[in-house]
């Protein structure tokens, strides 16, 4: 069994939907620990969300994927779904395990966000030239927004939405400048 079927498993097992990995990225994903499969080294727990943020606003980083469940307490624990790939810079980090959550919710929510993801990255093959970013952040437990390089600086909307809600207004950003 390769890397990517032991994780689509892993996730379909759980109930969980599984997102879109670019062929060129799912033939180099690996296993690198238990729930942690990514196509990268990892030196940094992919629960520290804003690292990874960090890393992909202030420094040149080659494409990856990383997909993983982790947290820490009784309830702070996330799904993260994380692609480097062209223009796209999307984190997700999305609630799902913990004493006082509900399992079956967290999953409902946790497949609108891959399907509407699932339809914003090929939609962004198609955004301006190499200098051009679409960075998407989106957290049960922060702040999520997004902002785009593309020809003029555009929305970079309060952390106050729904994950759901800001990947949907991307995908219809996307969809009606095209």
């Amino acid at each position: 069994m390769t890397n990517i079927e032991k994780a689509r498993q892993l996730f379909q097992e759980a109930g969980l939907a599984f997102p879109t990995i670019p062929d060129r990225l799912a033939a180099r994903l690996k296993e690198q620990g238990m729930w942690l499969f990514s196509t990268r080294a990892i030196r940094k727990s992919p629960y520290d969300l804003q690292h990874y943020v960090d890393e992909a606003e202030r420094t040149h980083v080659d494409d990856y994927v990383v997909l993983s469940h982790s947290g820490h307490g009784v309830n702070s624990y996330a799904i993260q779904y994380y692609l480097v790939f062209g223009p796209l810079r999307m984190f997700l980090n999305l609630g799902w395990g913990g004493v006082y959550s509900d399992a079956d919710a967290d999953a409902a929510r946790i497949r609108e966000c891959f399907s509407l993801a699932d339809l914003i990255v090929p939609a962004t093959m198609t955004i301006g030239n190499v200098r051009d970013r679409l960075m998407i952040v989106c957290s049960n437990f922060y702040d999520s927004y997004w902002a785009a390089t593309v020809q003029s600086p555009q929305m970079k909307p309060s952390g106050s939405k729904d994950p759901a809600e800001v990947l949907a207004e991307v995908l219809h950003w996307l969809t009606s400048t095209g």
